[in-house]
């Protein structure tokens, strides 16, 4: 059984041209056009990988990324971010990560003040190259 991929990307040329790539490559795809959809689809759908872009209307993929990983029921889910930010902005996402205590470690926390971080399981730059693509999909997926 092939692995479900979730893109969630408000460019529709991009999910197509992805969706191509990973079909091509044995996967399944789902697609949303924001955050939004992407959080209710990740839901409905359970995908095995998350494709997210970080710059989308009404739902940005940094809010859907934190709501995710801050969700016990989908926090698990890989997630590889595939976005053209650090061209438009020159702010490497590449370490891209956020202060989000882990479920786990809540109480930590809370006694000493200090914050572990979260960081997606893979990134991708746009252009986006296929064969950069697949390896960041297979990484995340453990493959």
């Amino acid at each position: 059984m092939s692995k479900k991929i979730l893109i969630v990307d408000d460019e529709r040329d991009v999910i197509t041209f992805v969706s191509a790539i990973l079909e091509e490559n044995g996967y399944t795809s789902i697609s949303a056009k924001d955050g939004v959809e992407g959080l209710e689809l990740l839901r409905k759908e359970n995908p095995d990988l998350v494709l997210l872009d970080l710059m989308m209307p009404r739902k940005s993929g940094i809010t859907m990324f934190q709501e995710l990983r801050g969700d016990p029921q989908m926090s698990n889910t890989p997630v590889v971010v595939v976005t053209g930010v650090s061209e438009v902005t020159g702010v490497d996402f590449r370490n891209f990560m956020y202060k989000q205590p882990l479920r786990d470690e809540k109480k930590f926390v809370e006694t000493t003040g200090l914050t572990k971080y979260t960081v997606p399981d893979g990134y991708v730059e746009k252009p986006i190259d296929p064969d950069e693509l697949i390896k960041a999909v297979k990484h995340a997926l453990k493959e």
